[in-house]
């Protein structure tokens, strides 16, 4: 054994059967925990960090994936009522693909596995009734993997084909949802759900499909036609989305100039969802157009003789000689046909006409440091910034005058100006200790078992060796006497006592000169004559 390990060994022999009883027990009790604390900073420190495998899971997933975990002797742990299993951070993409392989993931209900085990025999009612059943659990799987949905339950009828059309029944669904807490589907979402399962089973359509939650809350129903009797549904559901649109126009306009929470946009429409056929029939006489045209002209020319006169039986003379005429006629016929310009309409008004539009903008003013509770004062917004507000407002709405529209923009408080908190210093070290906690963790716990168990008894090993060497230097006045004097600094720095280390000394060697007068003068004397050579 080296010499250095024989003088240690014989050093701690030396302090503990110099130890008392009392001072045994402390140093072996201080040595036990030093031991106990030390293995089991081992032990969490070498401890593997835990990461999510599957969550969500159904009862039968997770007796399937810890089974499987189970044969393989992999370290899992099972958190949130055994919905979640965990296991090693490096391992989990290695057993993600070993679980897929097995095809343990199921989800709840039963698929289309009901089909991996045929059985002869089996009649064509138990078949149809298993596809059914196997869609109806395909259909909740898929619906439960939407992060808002904790389960889905499918109602399908599906009735049996008939020969006849007039008794062929259409199918139908009820969808049951189970939301998490706090969540809920917006209606794309909803109407998302309806798409699938419409499109999943053959010949369902969306009127025949009703989707409600577990409270009770109908999600989804089936809407009527668009007559004048069923439009009520309809009407306000188009209002809605309307004035939804124009308060999400205004709003992204006004936000970025003033910021978020600054301003509050309300629109309310008023439409006319009646039907109307209007037929217009115009005539315009100012513009006639010529038809058809229709010209004669007919000349006549001829002439005509008189007959000589024939004398009478009693005319005993001569008879008289006849006369010609002349005669000329013309005549002219004109006929022209015009066609007046004729415009006939046919106008349909829509359903859902904007009649009137009315728009309410609140703006928040600024603020300055002031006299109120909260060290502000409100400063409304100038008439003009309001003016140049509400003429953005009506540029993006479309502002019709003539419709009879309004926008009224107004400037007021909304309470006072919402500051950031500034973080504090919990929260800082809660940041960063999610990111660096385990290393730091580890650095305090050595630090104060260092502090707290390594250090007292390396000093309880120190102390007795110390005041040894004190004692030796008291029974030899010359040589220790200059140790009394040179000692004080190189103590200091190995026993950390100094100051009181100092003044022990001092009043020993003042004692010790008090005892050995003769003595102390003669080394004095020796000391002079050693300066003086």
């Amino acid at each position: 054994m080296p010499p250095f390990l024989d003088n240690l060994k014989a050093k701690v022999l030396q302090i503990w059967n110099d130890s008392s009883v009392s001072q045994r027990i402390m140093v072996g009790g201080l040595a036990a925990t030093m031991v106990l604390i030390f293995f089991l900073l081992m032990y969490w420190i070498g401890r593997p960090d835990y990461a999510v495998l599957y969550d969500r899971l159904t009862p039968e997933d997770a007796s399937r994936v810890s089974n499987i975990l189970q044969a393989g002797k992999e370290p899992y742990r099972l958190a949130d009522n055994g919905q979640t299993i965990l296991v090693p951070v490096d391992r989990v993409h290695e057993l993600r693909l070993r679980v897929a392989g097995e095809g343990a993931l199921r989800g709840p209900g039963l698929g289309f596995e009901l089909f991996d085990d045929v059985k002869l025999g089996q009649t064509d009612f138990i078949q149809r009734i298993n596809y059914q059943r196997a869609l109806q659990g395909e259909l909740s799987r898929t619906i439960s993997e939407f992060p808002e949905v904790e389960s889905a339950r499918i109602h399908l009828v599906i009735p049996h084909r008939s020969l006849f059309i007039e008794e062929q029944s259409p199918p139908s669904a009820a969808v049951i949802l189970a939301m998490r807490q706090g969540a809920r589907l917006d209606g794309r979402q909803v109407q998302s759900i309806v798409n699938l399962v419409t499109s999943s089973v053959e010949g369902l359509t969306p009127d025949y499909i009703t989707v409600s939650d577990t409270s009770g809350q109908i999600l989804y129903q089936p809407k009527p036609s668009d007559t004048m009797e069923g439009m009520t549904s309809t009407q306000l559901e188009y209002k809605l989305q309307l004035e939804q649109s124009l308060e999400r126009r205004i709003s992204q306009m006004l936000i970025p100039l003033f910021g978020h929470g600054q301003v509050i946009a309300k629109v309310n429409t008023e439409l006319d969802f009646s039907r109307r056929t209007i037929v217009r029939e115009m005539f315009d006489p100012d513009s006639a157009v010529v038809r058809s045209e229709q010209k004669s002209d007919e000349t006549s020319t001829g002439q005509s003789n008189l007959e000589a006169g024939v004398p009478e039986p009693q005319f005993q003379g001569d008879g008289f000689a006849g006369q010609g005429t002349y005669q000329e006629s013309a005549r002219s016929q004109s006929t022209t046909n015009f066609e007046i310009n004729r415009e006939e309409q046919q106008i349909i008004m829509p359903l859902g006409e904007l009649q009137r539009l009315s728009v309410a903008v609140i703006v928040d003013g600024t603020y300055q440091p002031g006299g109120d509770d909260q060290g502000h004062v409100f400063v409304p917004r100038s008439a003009e910034e309001l003016q140049r507000i509400e003429q953005l407002v009506r540029n993006a709405i479309g502002f019709d005058g003539a419709r009879g529209d309004s926008v009224e923009v107004s400037s007021i408080s909304f309470g006072g100006p919402e500051l950031i908190p500034t973080p504090s210093l919990a929260d800082v070290i809660l940041d960063y200790g999610r990111q660096f906690g385990k290393p730091i963790l580890n650095f305090l716990l050595i630090l104060l078992f260092l502090l707290l168990v390594v250090r007292p008894v390396v000093m309880a090993m120190i102390r007795p060796r110390v005041a040894e060497q004190d004692e030796g230097a008291m029974d030899e006045l010359e040589g220790e006497g200059a140790m009394a004097l040179e000692s004080p600094d190189k103590q200091e720095s190995e026993a950390m006592l100094a100051q009181r280390r100092l003044e022990e000394l001092k009043q020993a060697t003042a004692e010790l000169f008090r005892k050995n007068m003769e003595q102390s003068i003669h080394v004095l004397k020796i000391w002079l004559k050693e300066e003086n050579a």
